[in-house]
């Protein structure tokens, strides 16, 4: 289980599974929240990988969303948002720490994302978590105003504990201690 599954009590906020009980929730949020038209391609896509989406509920009530699929060691995002009254409320930020808690179990390298152009307040979102743009792509929207689209990436650097780092004496041998560390980590 991701730290992020995890009911919060205080805000009454929780993010729960999407499966064919609540997937229509997801696509009514996804009308409601996302200038794009989802094919049953994609909705077939996020039942057959349950551990990659979530729907976010505020005292009962769906929310938001947040849809990922894993390639080549990037986590990309394929959609996330949250409806405009319950903004403010760290639901956002509560589906992108479950997002950057999935790259990690992935053992991904970066988390990636498209973002329309003109969307400043989600590129100002994702600026606070550590993401940069990486490249502004033309015509990247078929239907939209304006058609371009920001690449956004945020790259994932293992913990210490997921590093193994080795150190060596002067005789190029390693203590016992350092052995040990090596050894823990090597575990993994």
């Amino acid at each position: 289980m991701l730290a992020a599954d995890v009911k919060d009590a205080r805000s009454g906020s929780e993010l729960v599974k999407i499966d064919k009980s609540n997937i229509m929730q997801l696509k009514l949020l996804n009308a409601s929240i996302l200038p794009i038209h989802y094919t049953p391609k994609f909705y077939q896509y996020v039942l057959q990988n349950p551990n990659c989406s979530r729907l976010a509920m505020w005292c009962g009530k769906y929310v938001g969303m947040v849809c990922c699929k894993v390639d080549s060691n990037i986590l990309y995002i394929m959609t996330l948002g949250c409806l405009v009254l319950y903004r403010r409320k760290k639901i956002g930020t509560k589906l992108l720490n479950f997002v950057l808690d999935l790259s990690k179990a992935e053992k991904c390298t970066a988390v990636q994302l498209h973002v329309q152009s003109s969307n400043s307040d989600a590129v100002e979102f994702y600026e606070k978590f550590g993401f940069c743009v990486k490249d502004n792509i033309d015509n990247y929207y078929r239907y939209l105003k304006p058609t371009s689209a920001l690449l956004l990436e945020r790259l994932i650097v293992p913990s210490n504990s997921e590093q193994q780092v080795i150190v060596t004496s002067g005789d190029g041998g390693m203590d016992p201690i350092e052995e040990k560390l090596v050894e823990l980590s090597s575990d993994k």
